[in-house]
């Protein structure tokens, strides 16, 4: 009896041990797994910026991404390791951009402005038929935009959203009438992008290309917008058309003009209203080819 009460203890005491070990197993793997996690966690003082941007919405799903939204504007991004500091950052850029071009234009939705960052550049060819110099496309009150990380290592996401957006709300305003020329114009006008436009401008300069473009060329590089040089060109020529406009009419007769189509009137009936002359003739006198005239 005693020899089986000596071995009944001892498997009693085998038994807590390997209790004992399991749980600190247990322990270490999930000490482990914690680990992991806070190595890869973003710092909050990156994430700081949210304190002010009033969201109604924040989500994250590891496999479907994330929303990010406030009242005015919704930000979607694919699921990434660093996608939330790269949310955080893209919304700050988005939240300036709709506060300058409200301010300048109006808004660019009537209800919230939906920008959506691709998962890579191969999805975004797939959904908008663009390359990747072509950073974002405009869909009434939704912009889809190549990969927000992109963005951010080109330096061009403040720029990028704010020309974008501008351009949204120049639709919204003319109801889709503005010819492209001026759209686009005014829109990199807003977004500061001028500079770009001409140092790109340089670039084709040294290859013998034509800069000067004709205003139809100029409508249809941009309608199109497949040859990155021809488009890139046409947007440097629009914004010299803009200057022209403006180097003969106010910047808020301009936007009379963009108002007057928005109230369903013609190009012609409404350049006749707030310029004193037909379309045609506000085309002739700004147009940067100068048929005749030594270049």
């Amino acid at each position: 009896m005693m020899r089986k009460s000596g071995y009944l203890k001892a498997a009693v005491v085998l038994a807590l041990c390997a209790l004992f070990l399991a749980g600190c197993g247990d322990k270490a793997d999930k000490d482990k797994e914690a680990a992991s996690k806070n190595e890869f966690r973003i710092p909050d003082s990156l994430l700081s910026p949210l304190d002010g941007y009033k969201l109604v919405r924040d989500e994250y799903h590891p496999v479907r991404g994330g929303v990010m939204a406030s009242k005015d504007i919704e930000v979607r991004y694919p699921a990434a390791p660093v996608a939330r500091y790269i949310a955080v950052k893209i919304f700050g850029y988005a939240l300036e951009a709709y506060r300058k071009v409200d301010e300048t234009v109006g808004r660019p939705a009537d209800g919230s402005i939906v920008l959506i960052g691709a998962t890579d550049l191969d999805e975004y060819k797939l959904v908008t038929r663009k390359e990747w110099w072509y950073y974002g496309l405009v869909k009434g009150d939704t912009i889809y935009f190549e990969p927000f990380n992109i963005m951010i290592k080109r330096t061009i996401a403040e720029m990028g959203l704010t020309q974008k957006i501008a351009q949204a709300a120049l639709a919204r305003r003319s109801k889709g009438r503005i010819p492209m020329w001026l759209k686009e114009s005014l829109a990199s006008y807003i977004a500061g992008e001028y500079e770009i436009l001409e140092m790109q401008a340089e670039q084709f300069r040294h290859e013998n290309a034509n800069l000067d473009p004709s205003p139809a060329d100029i409508e249809e590089a941009l309608e199109k917008a497949e040859d990155f040089r021809n488009t890139r060109i046409a947007f440097f020529a629009a914004y010299r058309m803009l200057e022209n406009f403006l180097n003969r009419f106010s910047f808020e007769t301009i936007f009379e003009f963009i108002d007057e189509l928005g109230a369903g009137r013609t190009l012609d009936e409404a350049a006749e209203k707030v310029f004193g002359m037909d379309y045609g003739s506000v085309i002739d006198a700004i147009r940067v080819d100068r048929p005749g005239e030594s270049k």
